[in-house]
């Protein structure tokens, strides 16, 4: 159950990074950070896919393959803080340089685990190998100084920029920071787990299950940090389209009366296609308002003043003046102080509440009230 709500976690994340990349491609940063989540999710997918891997290309390579993932998701991870610090030239030549570091760790993995004596890399994990064998400690201590020297790298950057930064990007770096401290003291631990069983000393079962825990624990840490301001945005985006979707329902009556009475008050649609939620939301209030400034002399014709009506005396009022208006039979008054839509001043929020306070009584009114 854990790692498939982490993996659902990071397809999304995968997905959503894909999607900003098509349209912004020339971003160099998201171009890698996409590269680090995609390699993760699909170190995530490979114990699913290793009985068929290795049946297809033969025992050990789905070991090979996740090595070769983790590492370029750590690589991916510390070229994204390097491009985002700076993208010039010089950034530019450590990239390539790093680059082709990771292509030789990954061409000597491959030989080192296919030279092995009786394929022992392939056929073992790290908590059964026997690394009094040169090719298994080889192999196993290769991946954990790679991965301790991208992590390094990424983690002191963003450690550094996480203390220079304030509100949701500072929260998520600190996140990510405390997720890469996990997997360097991890791989750290494991490391030297290696030098030591090298010379045949075995290292507690405790100990090692403490190291997965960590690493456990360290990877979904990461994940979410990395993904944190992003996903805040999100939330944040959604709950404004649903904000805007319910008061858009919810100005409805008002709007329905105020177009009836002045159908040249519906702006023109200038675009074509599909309309947002957030441009219908804002034409509504803009229709609404300008409805309430064509009516508001009727409104002050006879009776109290407007300002001086409670919310539900006030829509019964503007139902009258607007069916006034639709039979014709009174004279256009003249035009004089606009009805204030709201008490608040400048204020749209308070603006747009006074709106659907208004239709809302509107609604609950009787019929012929």
């Amino acid at each position: 159950m854990y790692y498939t709500a982490f993996f659902v976690v990071l397809a999304v994340a995968t997905v959503w990074k894909i999607h900003q990349l098509r349209r912004r491609p020339e971003n160099r940063p998201l171009r890698w950070l996409t590269l680090c989540t995609g390699c993760a999710a699909m170190s995530m997918a490979m114990p699913g896919a290793t009985e068929s891997m290795d049946g297809v290309l033969g025992t050990g390579a789905a070991k090979l393959m996740l090595n070769a993932l983790t590492l370029g998701m750590t690589y991916s991870l510390m070229v994204f803080f390097l491009c985002s610090a700076d993208d010039g030239p010089a950034t530019r030549r450590r990239v390539r340089a790093e680059g082709a570091v990771l292509l030789g760790v990954l061409g000597f993995l491959a030989l080192d685990a296919l030279t092995a004596p009786g394929h022992a890399v392939l056929h073992s994990t790290f908590e059964d190998a026997d690394m009094t064998v040169p090719q298994v400690a080889a192999f196993y201590l290769c991946v954990g100084l790679y991965m301790l020297h991208t992590l390094a790298v990424a983690g002191r950057r963003t450690h550094r920029y996480a203390r220079r930064s304030s509100g949701p990007e500072a929260t998520g770096l600190w996140i990510t920071t405390g997720g890469i401290a996990g997997l360097f003291v991890s791989t750290g631990w494991r490391a030297g787990f290696v030098v030591v069983r090298i010379w045949g000393v075995a290292v507690p079962r405790w100990l090692t299950l403490g190291t997965g825990i960590l690493l456990a624990v360290g990877y979904p840490v990461f994940v979410l940090g990395v993904t944190w301001p992003g996903a805040r945005s999100r939330i944040a985006a959604g709950r404004l389209w649903f904000r805007h979707r319910r008061t858009y329902r919810q100005l409805e009556p008002l709007w329905r009366l105020l177009s009836s009475a002045y159908p040249d008050t519906v702006l023109p649609d200038a675009r074509r296609g599909r309309r947002t939620v957030h441009r219908r939301y804002a034409r509504r209030v803009v229709e609404c308002r300008d409805g309430l400034v064509r009516i508001s002399p009727r409104l002050r014709s006879g009776g109290p003043a407007p300002e001086c009506l409670t919310t539900a005396d006030l829509a019964a009022r503007l139902r009258q003046a607007a069916e006034a208006v639709r039979g014709g039979g009174q004279a256009e008054p003249r035009p004089g102080t606009p009805l204030a839509v709201s008490p608040g001043g400048d204020d749209r929020e308070a603006e747009v509440q006074h709106l659907v306070a208004l239709s809302l009584a509107l609604r609950a009114l009787p019929e012929g009230a």
